[in-house]
């Protein structure tokens, strides 16, 4: 049972709803929360309370996400953290992602010979067309249609990684936002770009980073 919420919604703490889930557990049942402290102490706090009383285990995530700092309990922390950072953005997740892909790229020699690039547009990164529906084109040729973040080989000038920061709310399926995002998608992958995508609802930024690096890193040993 996963309570999806940061602050755990009424809907999520209802008694009965919670009585079905942990009742139809034939063999283990497993409750994933926010560790984020509760405003109020309800029905999955007593269950939490329950479980560690009854010595079951109870583990917090060892994954973290830079986008933890734009949860509103995290207000002063995030002011604090940003005022040390270079702005290139005038948002936050923009800049916090920027900190991060800097500080891999600076903290491993194998990745000396690479730059980031922000905020590229797509037709300055792909000159040929050619494998492009009309729709695509179009799209691309957009002056505003950019990725947020290209990694390029500074000697080569080729482009190595493509990372996006989606503000969840902005970028969830139903938004028409979406669309544009898999049309991109797809124009980088016919032109074998690889794309990582960062969701402020996600974990795991920096991990997922140094595992694409890292395979261009041994490809090009």
């Amino acid at each position: 049972m996963s309570v999806v919420d940061n602050q755990i919604t009424p809907f999520a703490d209802d008694p009965n709803i919670l009585n079905v889930a942990v009742s139809r557990a034939k063999k283990k049942f497993c409750l994933v929360m926010t560790g984020n402290e509760q405003q109020v102490h309800g029905n999955i706090m007593d269950l939490l309370d329950y479980i560690r009383y009854n010595n079951c285990t109870v583990t917090d995530s060892k994954i973290a996400s830079i986008f933890d700092y734009l949860y509103e309990q995290y207000t002063a922390e995030r002011v604090a953290k940003l005022e040390r950072m270079r702005h290139i953005s005038e948002y936050a997740s923009e800049n916090m992602t920027y900190h991060l892909i800097n500080g891999i790229l600076s903290s491993d020699t194998r990745f000396s010979c690479l730059s980031l690039l922000c905020h590229i547009p797509l037709r300055m990164i792909i000159n040929d067309a050619s494998l492009m529906t009309p729709e695509e084109e179009e799209y691309a040729s957009n002056y505003n249609t950019h990725v947020d973040f290209l990694i390029i080989n500074r000697i080569s000038k080729k482009p190595v990684l493509a990372i996006e920061t989606d503000g969840y709310s902005f970028h969830k399926d139903t938004t028409r936002q979406s669309g544009r995002d898999k049309m991109k998608d797809h124009i980088l992958a016919i032109y074998s770009l690889p794309l990582i995508r960062l969701s402020t609802k996600g974990s795991g930024e920096k991990e997922k980073i140094i595992k694409q690096l890292d395979s261009y890193a041994l490809s090009h040993q």
